[in-house]
């Protein structure tokens, strides 16, 4: 999620109805979960005894689905012996989830001790033009969420921002950056490009045929699926790379926020890559799971 301005689609206001202020609007803000989950979670962060380790535990931190990731990379890089890890976000926009990210990796490293490299991809000057109509053209528009580059490289500390066209971009990352990445594979991926074509070329990440560069399985947060469907927009690139990679699927975990604390809206946004064909895809994650069921009395 981004601040600025929305548009009254994506404010959830049906049929483009804008505010108009309000007891009547008060209540359809709080109608809706995610507003309620927002608030609720401000309001546990700031009682008294709620440190770190609790707000990290309970999602009770800023942006808590890239926290999750975060933490779901470190844990499997750490369960396969790995020293480091790297998280990505695909659409920096203004800067505030990736300085989050940075936020979540400095914790994280520090709870598990493998060290977690963050790197964000943009354009740095807003959203192009759509190219095709399940860039969904009638909510986002050309130049949306442009960047200030030198505020937000003041405040990045040793996160990375790579500034350009992801088409020339990403893969040059992963060609000058190989040694690195065969030392902190990519356990944890935000796709917030909202375009179909940009989804669709961040995935690249995972069509290339190494493995190297990335973690048996990679946890994703898809942005931008609310209020879409199938056919448009990050849905329809999935679906696109799932039917052109079947050993290599990416999918919505299943049953996330029964296992969630709080039951958050944003665990039906979290997806994961399954290389299947990852030369350590079948190593057990030790202490991933129980490994023995005893008949109870």
């Amino acid at each position: 999620m981004r601040t600025g301005s929305r548009t009254t689609a994506q404010k959830g206001h049906p049929f483009g109805r804008r505010p108009v202020g309000g007891l009547a609007d008060v209540l359809w803000d709080w109608s809706k979960s995610g507003t309620r989950h927002a608030a609720r979670n401000r309001l546990l962060r700031r009682l008294p005894g709620v440190g770190s380790p609790a707000a990290y535990r309970f999602g009770l931190v800023e942006r808590p689905h890239y926290a999750y990731g975060v933490r779901r990379a470190t844990e499997l890089a750490a369960r396969l012996g790995h020293r480091g890890v790297t998280v990505v976000e695909f659409g920096v926009a203004g800067g505030n989830g990736l300085l989050a990210l940075a936020e979540h990796a400095r914790y994280y490293a520090a709870a598990t001790g493998v060290a977690v490299r963050v790197v964000g991809f943009d354009s740095g000057a807003g959203l192009p033009a759509a190219k095709d109509p399940r860039d969904l053209p009638y909510l986002f528009g050309p130049g949306f969420y442009a960047m200030d580059h030198d505020r937000l490289r003041a405040r990045l500390g040793t996160a990375e921002l790579v500034i350009g066209d992801l088409a020339e971009t990403l893969p040059h990352y992963l060609d000058t950056h190989a040694h690195l990445l065969r030392d902190h594979p990519v356990g944890f991926v935000s796709l917030d490009l909202d375009h179909y074509t940009s989804t669709t070329t961040a995935l690249d990440l995972f069509r290339i045929p190494a493995h190297e560069h990335l973690l048996p399985r990679v946890t994703c947060y898809l942005d931008d699926l609310p209020g879409t469907i199938e056919q448009i927009g990050e849905a329809a690139a999935l679906a696109d790379f799932n039917a052109a990679h079947p050993d290599r699927p990416i999918g919505r975990v299943l049953g996330l926020r029964a296992f969630t604390p709080f039951d958050p809206p944003w665990a039906d946004q979290i997806y994961a890559h399954h290389r299947l064909d990852h030369p350590d895809y079948a190593r057990l994650e030790i202490g991933a799971t129980g490994d023995q069921l005893p008949l109870g009395r």
